[in-house]
């Protein structure tokens, strides 16, 4: 079965595709998000993806490094206005927790997955009679669509948290919280198994990444010369990130807002 497609058409029109699919070389990479499963051997495909013409896109090409999931909700927004050039650099895994016997009066989410992770086991009863604290604003609107009321600080630094005694729900990865903390750790972040599908040859305008580990992840898979290729800057989604990158000697700028929709705002105000 083929699959021909206008290399130019928005992420939103292009459909999932849950069959092995096999993409030909002139197909925009960012199409390959919508693919379930794919293969790099056109034998194994059940379905082959391809265009019979050149892509004409001259917008700004942005290398936008996160997880799949974002990769797709965003690029889908914003590429009507930029040439996305997304790389999948992590994917996500539950792992097993206890939730302390102590008493626990507040808990604290590090991110709305870490929120998702944690009711998919627990359930959300126990948070019923709990203080509930978020990271950031976009996180407490994922959690109060439960129907509870969240807090969160208006710019998000971990320094300025009083975690003491609270139960922080986070990644195996987390940042550096109070000593005085529970920490409660609820999914790992690994490199992203098709992260060698996303492979570009041509110079980017800005990079955007997500996280730290979007930024080590890919360095991890060989393509630290992607951000050799950056030409016009390096965007940070926070502090936390930002360190991570100029520690190996890149400069980059970070938004007002530490979210993504920040980061694109960010990036249109360069424009």
């Amino acid at each position: 079965m083929y699959i021909d497609i206008d290399c130019d058409i928005g992420l939103e029109f292009f459909p999932y595709i849950e069959k092995t699919a096999y993409f030909e070389d002139n197909v925009h990479k960012k199409f390959m998000l919508k693919a379930l499963n794919k293969t790099q051997n056109m034998h194994e495909a059940q379905v082959i993806v391809k265009t019979a013409t050149e892509c004409t896109n001259t917008k700004p090409k942005i290398l936008f490094c996160a997880n799949r999931q974002d990769l797709i909700e965003y690029t889908s927004i914003f590429d009507s206005m930029f040439d996305i050039c997304p790389v999948s650099v992590f994917e996500f895994e539950a792992i097993d927790f206890t939730i302390p016997s102590m008493e626990i009066k507040t808990v604290f989410f590090s991110s709305k997955r870490a929120f998702d992770f944690f009711i998919r086991k627990s359930g959300v009863n126990y948070l019923c009679d709990k203080k509930i604290l978020a990271v950031g604003k976009k996180t407490a609107q994922d959690i109060e669509r439960f129907g509870f009321s969240v807090t969160y600080p208006d710019v998000y630094r971990s320094s300025e948290l009083d975690l003491k005694n609270v139960l922080v729900v986070c990644p195996k990865e987390h940042a550096l919280y109070d000593k005085y903390a529970i920490v409660l750790e609820v999914y790992k972040t690994k490199i992203s198994s098709d992260i060698d599908y996303y492979t570009y040859d041509c110079d980017f305008d800005f990079a955007m990444f997500t996280s730290p580990l979007s930024f080590e992840f890919l360095r991890q898979a060989g393509f630290e010369d992607y951000i050799k290729r950056v030409k016009k800057g390096i965007i940070c989604i926070g502090t936390s990130t930002q360190k991570a990158v100029e520690k190996f000697g890149y400069s980059c700028i970070i938004p007002q807002e530490f979210t993504i929709e920040g980061m694109f705002k960010l990036l249109e105000a360069q424009y």
